[in-house]
């Protein structure tokens, strides 16, 4: 198995929401030309982003 480095930029923002576990990351390839932003919008989405990295 290959290992690929990639190199992410995030932000995050705060929105008024009613669920008190949701909240916005967005990750930015550090390359451009990698693809399009990664957005999370919970706890569960942002665990199964960074397990997707390690693949």
């Amino acid at each position: 198995m290959q290992n690929r480095l990639k190199e992410y930029q995030f932000s995050t923002f705060v929105n008024e929401s009613m669920d008190r576990n949701e909240f916005v990351i967005e990750f930015f390839p550090a390359d451009p030309s990698n693809g399009s932003p990664k957005v999370t919008r919970n706890f569960d989405e942002l665990i199964d982003f960074f397990e997707q990295l390690t693949v």
